[in-house]
């Protein structure tokens, strides 16, 4: 006697499932591989005027200047560059430009990102390196705490770090709780 003829597809599309699911969930029980495979980490870092390619750049070399002096215009820009940049590596988050000064001569510009492309990069950010319009990207902060809070930093200096915005009227726990996830 031979099965009614969708039977085998039905029986072997339920033997299939089977299989499928108990072999992922043996997967699930056992420990993590004793070696992580993750991709090494990057510094986004926005190149402006007098690089190559201005733009945002993932660098994976975050311990040296040499990727970015390659990407700088100009031979005379790059023997510049390796001469004079700072002994302090570029940071996550960093923008930087080259432009000339009143003797025209050539001038390394180093500032931040907006906290908004920070924040949708995966950069941590610091209660020293927000600008006005950097605290009102975070979600809670409107223009007149965001006043408060750069008075108060004027008026007793820097917060040092993050908890120390609690000394600012109208910051409370529950607003750091809510930002602590952007922060370093």
């Amino acid at each position: 006697m031979n099965p009614p003829r969708g039977t085998c597809l039905l029986v072997g599309c339920l033997v299939f499932c089977l299989g499928f699911f108990c072999g992922r969930r043996i997967f699930f029980d056992e420990d993590p591989p004793a070696v992580a495979l993750s991709a090494p980490p990057t510094l986004p870092v926005w190149l402006g005027n007098g690089f190559t390619r201005p733009g945002l750049h993932q660098f994976s070399d975050a311990s040296s200047w040499a990727s970015v002096i390659e990407l700088t215009d100009g031979e005379t820009a790059r023997e510049w560059l390796s001469l004079k940049l700072p002994s302090r590596p570029p940071q996550p988050g960093e923008r930087l430009s080259l432009g000339l000064d009143e003797a025209e001569k050539l001038v390394l510009v180093r500032d931040w990102l907006p906290a908004e492309q920070r924040m949708a990069l995966g950069v941590a950010l610091h209660p020293e390196r927000m600008s006005l319009d950097d605290w009102q990207a975070l979600p809670g902060i409107g223009p007149r705490l965001a006043e408060r809070i750069e008075a108060d930093r004027q008026k007793n200096g820097d917060f040092g770090d993050f908890e120390a915005l609690l000394r600012v009227p109208g910051v409370g726990r529950k607003s750091l709780e809510r930002w602590r996830k952007y922060f370093e």
